[in-house]
């Protein structure tokens, strides 16, 4: 139960993220940065304390109620070269100690990852009698399938080829990451699932009672369709005024599936279609989008989200192919900027979309000519496109929450019932391991 004390002072939640912090930050840590914003705006509900990585250990407060902090990596992948894969960094320690000292006083802790900060929190919460809690917002096996080849390869040479083309060990190892993390979100009080389907698998393992939906919020006045600017646009990026954008925001490699973009791009321009390529975002695929497309794309790399908000808004289609998500911030926005959506349906933004050719367009295939034939009549048609960017925007109105309902809604309620009802509350600590 809340001690009396602690009811009558804000709910102290520690959320940690074994991520780096900055512009070149993905959707995982902006999402974050849109909970800190809304949560600045209840100092007599909660204290927020987020937890992220850093070249050295920093705290910032943007608000009373809510501190940034940084830690160095006790063993990062930056300094593991051989790892280096263009999908950020990570720390691969078992515990990182100097997070665990700035976790006192926590009322809940909250993991998002299973890797050194996430470790930390189970430690934690045995030893300090605290509530955990736990959000999936990366699929982690999926991007270990795609990323372990050239890893592997790179670190074994030829050898690489067998480990990767026989024994499939990517494979291998991603399944090992999925049976991992099975095993540690039972350990927590309550866990946020971002994909409605995940939810019956997770309740193989633990009470359905303990899982809940965590979805992502929209900030719908910053992205909106009232900041289209296409003479900004042309003055920004020499972007002619008559060639339809498509746009694509994300990290600029296969993962995302911006090659897929472009090579349905290009599919487009050599039918004759005057179409444009507007990709924002850094990654290995950069220059070769660049040379394939020549003067029809621009690739200026990261962009801070104020202009993403314009962005968005001044294009014409936003076409994102990416099968790694959870759930991709980035079509949010572009609905809300008022434009229409191309999107995967497996592991992408196609639960974003309410029916398939009304607010949005789901594809399964994964080919360009797939792609290319989906978004042509987009390209070709003013009036249908125009139709589909309103009829995105109307379903973010009507149907889908800011970030202050996510706040109020998905994660306080359960940080509450984790606090309240936490099972390492009532547990004899000295007795307990503080292994994770």
């Amino acid at each position: 139960m809340i001690s009396p004390s602690q009811a009558d002072r804000p709910l102290r939640v520690a959320v940690l993220v074994t991520l780096e912090r900055g512009p070149a930050a993905g959707g995982h840590v902006k999402s974050w940065e849109r909970i800190a914003e809304v949560a600045a705006r209840r100092p007599g509900v909660i204290e927020l304390d987020l937890h992220f990585l850093g070249g050295r250990a920093l705290t910032e407060s943007p608000a009373p109620n809510v501190r940034f902090h940084t830690h160095r990596a006790a063993l990062g992948t930056r300094s593991l070269m051989f790892l280096d894969q263009g999908a950020g960094h990570t720390d691969l320690a078992p515990i990182h100690p100097a997070l665990r000292r700035a976790l006192q006083g926590s009322d809940v802790v909250h993991a998002t990852d299973f890797f050194s900060f996430g470790r930390t929190a189970i430690a934690h919460a045995r030893k300090a009698g605290c509530g955990l809690t736990a959000s999936v917002q990366t699929d982690v096996p999926r991007f270990t399938q795609i990323y372990a080849g050239g890893i592997i390869k790179r670190m074994f040479g030829p050898l690489g080829g067998l480990f990767v083309d026989v024994l499939h060990l990517p494979d291998r190892i991603a399944g090992g990451q999925q049976r991992a993390i099975d095993r540690r979100l039972p350990l927590c009080d309550r866990v946020l699932l971002s994909k409605p389907e995940d939810i019956d698998r997770l309740a193989q393992h633990m009470p359905p009672r303990n899982i809940r939906l965590f979805r992502r919020g929209v900030d719908r006045a910053r992205f909106n369709p009232s900041h289209r600017d296409r003479a900004k646009l042309a003055r920004s990026f020499g972007i002619p005024d008559d060639r339809v954008v498509l746009v694509f925001a994300g990290r600029v490699d296969a993962s995302k599936g911006a090659p897929l973009m472009a090579q349905a791009a290009k599919l487009l321009a050599d039918e004759g279609l005057d179409v444009h390529a507007l990709v924002v975002g850094e990654g290995q695929d950069r220059a070769s989008i660049r040379n394939l497309l020549g003067d029809r794309a621009t690739v200026p790399g990261n962009l801070p989200q104020a202009e993403l908000a314009w962005i968005y808004a001044s294009g014409d289609v936003f076409v994102f192919p990416s099968t790694t998500e959870v759930s991709p911030n980035v079509v949010l926005e572009a609905k809300a900027s008022g434009i229409p959506v191309v999107v995967a349906d497996a592991h992408g933004g196609g639960q974003f979309v309410a029916r398939s050719g009304d607010d949005g367009v789901v594809l399964s295939a994964r080919d360009a000519r797939a792609w290319a034939a989906a978004s042509g009549p987009l390209v070709t048609d003013a009036a249908a496109r125009q139709a589909m960017g309103r009829a995105a925007r109307d379903w973010i109105e009507r149907a889908w929450p800011d970030w202050g309902e996510v706040l109020e809604r998905d994660l306080l309620a359960a940080w509450k019932e984790a606090a309240e009802f936490g099972r390492y509350r009532h547990v004899d600590h000295t007795r307990h391991r503080t292994g994770g």
